[in-house]
């Protein structure tokens, strides 16, 4: 026997279904048009509106800026929304070449991209003994690994490093105070310089001249005397001591002697 629902009760339930059921349609309908409006929103963010128009780039000379922005995202026609200008800036200053980077936005759609690059100071071997690799590193002024196998620079450090990857530091003690040496030197001697390390210390030829410079210490100093003692004139083939910058020491060649007149008179005492 079916059970008979009171018409009233039933009313209500039906009442009920149908607000749940409206309810849910508001809902669907709601959700559905926010993600039909996000989706415009990402279309036209992603659109050629908000693309990046132009970059300028100051300061490059070696460095593959242009690459590097474009591994950190930024280049011509991707959207400003995804740019991160710090993540830039740090791909940037990864490179062995840049020693320091500011991305900036010039307008809306345009980035400036400012970097500073290190200055090649000097090529230094390779100690080809630890290293198994023949050749050159170029360094910069802080010692930094710019690149390998390149004759960038004039300046030559005859003291085997073992630092050979872009990006490393060279720290051994007698190419550091070579380095040294070799920075603080003003530029007019840097062309033709060669820095050697010995047994005894470092050497160096300057304009023609030899130079001791003794152990790997107080390098800087050295180079400022040894200018000093050129612009007040050396002899041509004077030998430099500069084993103490504070006590500078020049020893000039010996005159040859003609002994021709010598040979001539016991020739002519023994006729």
């Amino acid at each position: 026997m079916t059970e008979r629902i009171d018409p009233r009760l039933a009313r209500r339930r039906r009442h009920v279904q149908e607000a749940s059921a409206r309810r849910r349609l508001r809902w669907t309908i709601v959700l559905l048009l926010l993600a039909i409006t996000a989706g415009l929103v990402v279309a036209i963010f992603q659109s050629s509106w908000f693309s990046i128009s132009s970059i300028e780039v100051e300061g490059q000379v070696r460095a593959p800026v242009m690459t590097l922005l474009e591994e950190a995202g930024i280049e011509e026609g991707v959207s400003v929304v995804s740019v991160r200008t710090s993540r830039a800036e740090e791909e940037l200053v990864g490179d062995p070449w840049i020693a320091a980077a500011e991305v900036l936005v010039d307008s809306p759609l345009s980035f400036e991209v400012t970097v500073v690059e290190h200055l090649p100071i000097a090529r230094v071997r390779i100690d080809e003994a630890t290293t198994g690799k023949a050749g050159g590193v170029v360094a910069s002024p802080q010692g930094v690994v710019l690149a390998v196998g390149e004759q960038l620079v004039d300046p030559l450090i005859e003291s085997p490093t073992a630092a050979i990857t872009p990006g490393q530091l060279i720290t051994n003690p007698p190419t550091v105070g070579a380095r040294e040496f070799v920075a603080a030197l003003p530029f007019e001697l840097k062309p033709g310089l060669v820095v050697r390390e010995t047994g005894d210390g470092l050497e160096a030829t300057v304009q023609g001249f030899s130079v001791e410079l003794g152990a790997a210490r107080d390098m800087a100093h050295k180079a400022v005397t040894l200018a000093t003692v050129l612009v007040h004139g050396v002899s041509e083939g004077a030998l430099i001591f500069l084993v103490s910058p504070l006590r500078p020491a020049v020893t000039n060649p010996q005159p040859l002697v003609d002994t021709s007149e010598e040979v001539a008179t016991e020739t002519t005492v023994s006729s």
